[in-house]
């Protein structure tokens, strides 16, 4: 299956030697385009289609496909001329080359193809189970199938020019604790991406904190992780800074979510008025669950104040914040009305004579 251009030429016609390899170089650069045009009208129609097979395999072997072509006609375009074709034959005697290049550019599409079909088929039929422990292997397989593949195919092309590929392994072996000691940050971030995965720590969409950071996963990468914040900005963690942090889930075991909210008053206040106002307030906001039931609980004597917190609980952690507004908007004129004094920070200093 190796494209080979060629040129027709009459008995009677002549074409310098130099410019055999400049029209090879257009010939292949116009088959490229040519083929990148054609993709991308079958990916249009395979868009329309019910399948989502055939516009998996589209996408697997557009780019790499043109970009063999463009390969192929610099190869033969070498080979055409003299002084660096007999360069290249002298360690290309058994097309040796000719089997890398293709090697490498099947290992390209069967690793697009297998990352494809992970993302597009292994996902929906882990959604479909009810255990977790599937969807945790299918994102591992998803990070590692591209490397696994990628190993094999380039110990492939190299075995197809010459080079043992037993040999090699050993001396990777030893290239490898060299790399492990010089690259242990890297390693420790994959390690740390498998352990997220297989403990399932948390998902993509879960609301986290960790590190001083809270927000809602965006994205789970082997070497990180990415949240984004209330904000709206994305914020890229280490993993194995992660699996080092203590870390608060809120979508774990479920959406619901405690919320407590201080409420500070002045000495001289009855307690068991305040936590009657606070409680209409809570019984007055929709947001707010019946059941558990709010509760208000008395935290401490503080030096200025008499510190309570009012406990409730909503349906989703994205009320949280919402609620503690409504709260704080109701307590503020509640509190006025009833001539409660919300205390600042102060200090009463005594004189005697």
């Amino acid at each position: 299956m190796y494209f080979v251009p060629f040129i027709y030429l009459k008995p009677d016609m002549e074409i310098p030697t130099m410019l055999l390899p400049l029209i090879t170089l257009s010939i292949s650069l116009i088959i490229a385009v040519a083929i990148s045009f054609i993709i991308k009208i079958l990916q249009k129609k395979a868009e329309k289609t019910n399948t989502k097979i055939d516009d998996i395999i589209l996408h697997a072997i557009g780019r790499p496909l043109y970009i063999l072509v463009i390969v192929a006609g610099i190869y033969y375009a070498i080979h055409q001329t003299a002084f660096l074709a007999e360069l290249i034959n002298r360690y290309d005697r058994g097309y040796g080359y000719r089997h890398f290049i293709v090697t490498i550019f099947l290992t390209w599409i069967v690793a697009s193809l297998a990352k494809r079909i992970i993302k597009e088929y292994g996902y929906e039929i882990a959604a479909k189970t009810e255990g977790e422990m599937d969807d945790r292997l299918v994102a591992l397989a998803d990070m590692s199938v591209t490397y696994i593949i990628w190993a094999f195919g380039l110990m492939l092309a190299l075995s197809g020019v010459g080079i043992e590929i037993t040999p090699l392994i050993t001396g990777m072996g030893i290239l490898g604790l060299a790399i492990a000691l010089a690259a242990q940050n890297l390693l420790s971030n994959v390690f740390g991406g498998v352990t997220i995965t297989l403990d399932q720590l948390y998902k993509v969409g879960d609301r986290v904190e960790m590190g001083g950071v809270y927000g809602d996963v965006y994205e789970i990468k082997p070497r990180y992780t990415m949240i984004k914040t209330l904000n709206n900005t994305i914020v890229t963690i280490p993993n194995s800074k992660v699996i080092n942090e203590q870390i608060i889930n809120y979508a774990v075991p479920d959406d619901t979510i405690r919320v407590k909210i201080p409420v500070n008053v002045a000495y001289g206040t009855d307690p068991k008025h305040v936590e009657k106002i606070m409680l209409e307030i809570a019984d007055k906001i929709s947001l707010i669950l019946k059941e558990p039931q709010a509760t208000v609980r008395f935290t401490e004597f503080a030096s200025s104040s008499q510190n309570l917190e009012l406990i409730v609980w909503v349906r989703h952690y994205d009320e949280r914040h919402p609620v503690i507004d409504m709260v704080l908007r109701e307590m503020f004129i509640k509190f006025k009305n009833e001539g409660i004094e919300i205390p600042f920070n102060q200090m009463d200093v005594h004189v005697k004579d």
